[in-house]
């Protein structure tokens, strides 16, 4: 380890001194003012410069990692400010006023790959027909899903933009309890018109679960890290750092205890799940979660997951096993609780056999289940029916091409005879790959003089664009 890591015990005991001194003082009644100089004693010049010295390194990993985070600002209907309709170029604090007129859901994500791949929380994304995204520098652009993970609440975005800054990644189970955690973000939308806010804490717990959010979501919040940095509503899908600047984690809930407590935040630590998740989403691949076709809870006192009911007609409907049963293993892997139940069976391989060992009034027996997929409340993004929202058009991808499934009065692209059904090749004379290819071309040109390539409405003719619109 190297000294600029090492936080030592004359430090701790001195913040604890005055944290412990400020709250004795409002708890119980103050000695006077003499007892207060007799107890006090002068901070040594040694003691002052670490501290010091420790605030200059929470400035310095805010300035190097800025650059990879970015604001999100997702939008459930149509914009009405003109400019954002048809994607002119706007600026951070142009975004934050027009987006103070429209209803948006608010969040936080952070750069993974240069090409402008982010990853964020599903939940800030799930119902949005529009996304935009603002850097620290305060550039603006439009970004399109290109997978998601409801189960997980992950997702993962695109904007058309290259040589960006990704950020590092911690080790896969490098969060410890007591370490300095950091966060950066966009709390209530503050940071839509750029300047991420941070807040500093540490790791409180690791290998937290939420089992009544789980259910309540129809998520998989397990193998959580619970933090005292402040994670607020808008920090969703943001990044959790160490003190060397990686990411440990992704800001995923805030659990508020009662009304007037302050909230506890959790964030999904990096493991190499995760981050397979994440390779896959990128691109453009679905993420398959497997189920048994039961319910489950916590038996108290006891390792293992009660089985509380079974769907009829599921995998486990004939397998022998029943209610108030206690499954004890899954292949082997033990079987803690209902949290760990549910995440053993969501990494199950599908359509192949399985074990559930379990106890039936105190007698050892095993069953055998055939995990299916699981079905989901909310829609999975992959490449098969990513949406692109730009230009004031929401386009899908089809096997003839891409499809314009809508477009406003307002869109520029009316003028090029771009009508709904439209069917578009490319741009520019450029023909795209993908969604992810057409976002590239038509950003590339700027959405306001791109010249598309299509097949119009009803007809096989191939109609080259000739009119473009001035930037």
């Amino acid at each position: 380890m190297s000294t600029e890591q090492i936080v030592d015990n004359r430090r701790n005991w001195l913040m604890m001194s005055l944290v412990v001194g400020i709250l004795s003082c409002g708890q119980m009644a103050c000695a006077g003012p003499r007892a207060v100089a007799e107890s006090a004693e002068p901070v040594k010049t040694s003691e002052t410069v670490q501290l010091a010295g420790l605030q200059e390194r929470f400035s310095n990993i805010a300035d190097r990692v800025t650059p990879s985070i970015v604001a999100i600002s997702a939008i459930g209907g149509d914009v009405s400010p003109t400019a954002l309709l048809i994607g002119a170029e706007v600026d951070g604090p142009q975004l934050a006023a027009a987006l103070d007129r429209v209803s948006r859901t608010v969040g936080t994500g952070f750069i993974i790959d240069a090409q402008g791949y982010i990853l964020t929380a599903e939940h800030v994304v799930s119902d949005a027909e529009q996304i935009w995204i603002t850097t620290d520098d305060q550039r603006v652009y439009p970004a399109m899903v290109v997978g998601s993970d409801p189960r997980s609440d992950l997702a993962v975005l695109k904007i058309s933009a290259s040589g960006l800054i990704p950020v590092k990644f911690a080790p896969a189970a490098a969060a410890k309890r007591g370490q300095w955690a950091l966060t950066l973000g966009n709390p209530y939308g503050l940071a839509t018109g750029g300047q991420l806010s941070m807040s500093v804490g540490v790791v409180s717990a690791t290998n937290r679960a939420l089992p009544r959010l789980s259910a309540q979501e129809n998520r998989l919040y397990t193998n959580l890290i619970q933090t005292t940095a402040e994670i607020n509503p808008g920090n969703s899908g943001g990044p959790l750092f160490d003190l060397e600047g990686r990411v440990i984690g992704v800001n995923a809930a805030v659990v508020l205890p009662q009304k007037n407590t302050n909230g506890i935040g959790f964030a999904f630590a990096i493991s190499d799940d995760l981050m397979s998740k994440v390779k896959l989403m990128k691109a453009g691949g679905s993420v398959e979660h497997a189920y048994v076709g039961v319910s489950v809870s916590t038996v108290g006192g006891t390792a293992g997951a009660r089985i509380d009911s079974i769907i009829s007609g599921g995998p486990s409907a004939t397998s022998g096993i029943g209610v108030g049963d206690i499954v004890t293993a899954i292949n082997d892997v033990p079987v803690n609780s209902s949290d760990s139940f549910a995440e053993t069976v969501s990494g199950l391989p599908l359509d192949k056999s399985a074990t559930l060992r379990y106890t039936h009034d105190g007698r050892s027996a095993s069953a055998k289940v055939t995990p299916r997929l699981r079905p989901g409340d909310r829609k999975v993004v992959s490449r098969y029916n990513q949406r692109l929202n730009i230009g004031g058009m929401v386009l899908g991808s089809f096997p003839e091409g891409y499809r314009v499934l809508s477009i406003t009065e307002a869109s520029q692209f009316r003028k090029q005879g771009i009508v709904k059904d439209s069917i578009l090749l490319g741009a520019g004379g450029k023909k795209a790959a993908s969604l992810v290819d057409l976002l590239t071309l038509l950003s590339g040109q700027g959405v306001q003089g791109a010249a598309l390539d299509c097949v119009a409405q009803n007809t096989g003719a191939v109609v080259a664009a000739a009119e473009t619109v001035a930037r």
